[in-house]
């Protein structure tokens, strides 16, 4: 099959190679520009933890000095637990409660590429527009590391299967029989509203084979329209059962008949960007290297707000 190349790919690769070839800083600095504004766009329409957790940018300002670690850390606040108002006599003081509010704090890490290197001869052959080849790598790879902290984060903190939750008490990952069907998704939804913090959950992490068993609903689950919608051009991401469907393709990360669940941001935590994702590029004689990283960190402040089914 012959492959038509694309004149404006090729003319804008010519002229990122011809910033690359330029001793000017200021030069150089236009393109790694360039590379950078693409970068965030598109770490801003993917990734799962970003897509639960909103990204908020901070500066020096914003860290706190630890004792342990010498590492940023941004320490925030919890809402404090109130004891339940009692009914008392006439003529009485109610029992003292010292004020004491938790907190918990995030810390940053940094998450790189590999250092990628290539001949600057061998650029002069793309057709290609080279911004796209190294962002895709940088993002793809970059974002991947990000949603495996938070599945790995969410696993460890809900624990086995039908365990109870030291901090809920109650099961937090439960075995849910019946397949997937609107019975079992509703028994899903059950999960949060049963801890003590009653919370709904806002959004569900679904990968893109369980959530063909979804597009299988009939007219009697779903629906007259939305069943031939859903048939006509398959599941997109949308609102289900007042909930915000998230398809992932990462399998490895959200393994096949398991659904996540979380509530709104605001109950569950915070996502910090310290250093937003930034590529590197640097050329000694014939060699260009680049590479690209951030500077992130985030944390799930109440376990209350985190959910997961397997659905058997």
């Amino acid at each position: 099959m012959a492959l038509i190349s694309d004149p404006t790919s090729r003319i804008t690769c010519e002229q990122f190679w011809e910033h690359l070839q330029s001793d000017n800083p200021a030069i150089v600095k236009n393109a790694q520009d360039a590379l950078n504004s693409f970068l965030r766009m598109q770490v801003r329409e993917e990734g799962i933890l970003r897509a639960i957790l909103p990204p908020i940018a901070v500066g020096n300002s914003d860290l706190d000095r630890q004792v342990d670690t010498d590492k940023p850390v941004v320490v925030l606040d919890k809402e404090p637990n109130s004891p339940a108002a009692v009914s008392i006599p006439f003529a009485t003081q109610p029992f003292a409660r010292y004020i004491k509010a938790p907190r918990y704090r995030i810390m940053f890490d940094r998450i790189s590429t590999p250092r990628f290197m290539k001949d600057v001869d061998e650029l002069r052959t793309y057709d290609m527009d080279i911004r796209q080849i190294l962002s895709d790598n940088a993002v793809k790879d970059m974002l991947a590391e990000e949603d495996g902290k938070l599945i790995a984060t969410v696993n460890v903190l809900l624990g086995t299967i039908d365990s109870t939750v030291p901090e809920t008490g109650v099961s937090q990952y439960r075995s849910i029989t019946g397949g997937v069907t609107r019975d079992s998704v509703n028994d899903f939804l059950k999960i949060l509203p049963s801890t003590p913090s009653h919370l709904e959950a806002a959004t569900i992490v679904v990968n893109n084979v369980t959530i063909k068993d979804v597009q299988k609903w009939g007219y009697d689950e779903i629906g007259g329209p939305l069943s031939e919608e859903i048939l006509r051009n398959g599941f997109a991401e949308r609102n289900l059962l007042n909930t915000r469907m998230i398809v992932t393709i990462k399998r490895r990360l959200v393994v096949d008949n398991e659904m996540y669940g979380f509530a709104e941001p605001k109950y569950l935590g915070k996502m910090l960007v310290l250093t937003d994702t930034t590529m590197y590029i640097k050329r000694e004689a014939y060699m260009l290297e680049f590479s690209a990283y951030e500077s992130v960190g985030a944390a799930i402040g109440n376990v209350a707000a985190i959910c997961r089914g397997l659905f058997s």
